[in-house]
């Protein structure tokens, strides 16, 4: 696992540096190196996704103090709401490559921060953990969002699905680390030699000419008059719950598989990690299938995958329906969110960094707190609760979605 670690880190350095030489030598189009940002997104899906996995480190399968641990996300969306906050005035003295830059050593930090956090720590110290964690996803995600902009104007869509497949992918990666830390039983030294990564990001990024990325003049007022309008507003809420629905599955899976069918905590952190993947590969298809299929019978198809997933989910008492329904819902899940991409380039006419990024963070702390809600009510009713939540959340995204079309069909757009 170390040299596993230490070989990535080298490797990402690497293709950073090549897409550099590449880039000045040839001189390649700005959004062949945006690609190369876009990646950085890898990171908030890393750390975004650590309490998931967390949670059995921290030995909470084998004590149910649900309402303790709901504190994790509410400190892990309290860091990503004032790390955004923070992020955007940094940006204005420091500029979007710094930033990227101090999210990356941030991200580093928090990693080595987690890397003593297992209990004996105390719940304040391991509060703090998810506090600095969601600071350093907020400042990478303002940074690349104000880096991609003129990727964006060419094509809204294919950037929205690039940042989401890499973000996917930190996450699998995640919950895998993890997995590694729970089988060999030494979570300080996995999660120190992990915390290479990003620093290797960060010089990496450092050595790019990121300078010329960035754009010099002030945005152009037309994407705030597209957010006040009533179908952005929708599209913020559709974001919102369908995170929500993602992250209550990937916040409490673990510990649901241990409670409910006795599974090795390693080996309900592995199926974790398969759930990453599904949604991930389950975009990759959708965006290919986007083309060729009306978009009726993709919403159709997702709520039916939806809908039969977390019936074997949580119906099944085997780990083969277990697997059968992470898979249907990642596929049902994973189809939401290039449906409402595809309609990003119509909805708004040009873009402005904060302002995306703001909606952005929404979305994501509808994903973190909705895990806070389900801890709180599983502290009242048990984990038995996460099923009808889980079905709740469906139907309310479904009907979002509808809502949306509904509007795009009246305004013509």
């Amino acid at each position: 696992m170390t040299q596993i670690t230490v070989i990535g880190s080298f490797r990402l350095w690497l293709y950073l540096y090549d897409g550099r030489v590449a880039s000045l030598q040839s001189n390649t189009p700005v959004v062949v190196r945006s690609w190369r940002i876009l990646a950085g997104l890898s990171l908030p899906g890393f750390l975004l996704a650590m309490p998931g996995g967390l949670l059995p480190v921290w030995g909470y399968h084998i004590r149910p103090a649900y309402a303790l641990a709901s504190l994790y996300f509410l400190a892990l969306g309290a860091g990503l709401g004032a790390g955004a906050w923070a992020a955007l005035r940094l940006r204005k003295n420091y500029g979007h490559p710094k930033l990227l830059m101090g999210g990356g050593l941030c991200t580093a930090l928090a990693l080595l921060m987690l890397a003593f956090s297992p209990p004996p720590a105390p719940l304040w110290y391991q509060c703090l953990c998810m506090l600095v964690s969601g600071a350093a996803a907020a400042a990478i995600n303002t940074a690349v969002f104000g880096l991609v902009e003129k990727a964006w104007d060419q094509n809204p869509a294919r950037v929205t699905l690039t940042g989401g497949a890499f973000f996917s992918a930190g996450s699998a990666a995640a919950a895998w680390v993890l997995s590694e830390c729970l089988d060999s039983g030494n979570t300080t030294q996995l999660l120190s030699v992990t915390a290479l990564l990003p620093c290797a990001a960060a010089l990496a990024w450092a050595r790019l000419p990121l300078g010329s990325v960035s754009r010099a003049e002030p945005a152009p007022p037309a994407p705030a008059k597209d957010l006040r309008t009533v179908l952005a507003f929708l599209f913020a809420l559709l974001l919102f719950f369908q995170f929500a629905c993602e992250w209550s599955i990937a916040g409490w899976l673990p510990v649901y598989l241990v409670d409910r069918m006795s599974m090795s905590p390693a080996g309900a952190v592995q199926l974790l990690c398969l759930y990453w993947i599904a949604l991930m590969l389950g975009r990759v298809a959708a965006v290919a299938l986007l083309p060729h299929l009306k978009h009726a019978r993709m919403l159709a198809f997702s709520a039916f995958c939806a809908a039969f997933g977390n019936t074997a989910l949580f119906g099944s008492g085997t780990r083969v329906g277990v697997v059968v329904g992470i898979l249907f819902v990642g596929a049902g899940f994973s189809v939401i969110y290039p449906l409402a991409a595809e309609r990003i380039a119509a909805r708004f006419s040009s873009y402005h960094a904060g302002h995306f990024n703001g909606v952005f963070t929404f979305a994501l702390l509808g994903g973190v707190m909705a895990p806070f809600l389900l801890a709180n009510s599983a502290a009242l009713w048990g984990l038995g609760v996460m099923p009808w939540v889980e079905i709740a959340g469906s139907c309310s995204v479904i009907a979002m979605i509808l809502l949306l079309w509904l509007g795009w069909k009246v305004s013509g757009s």
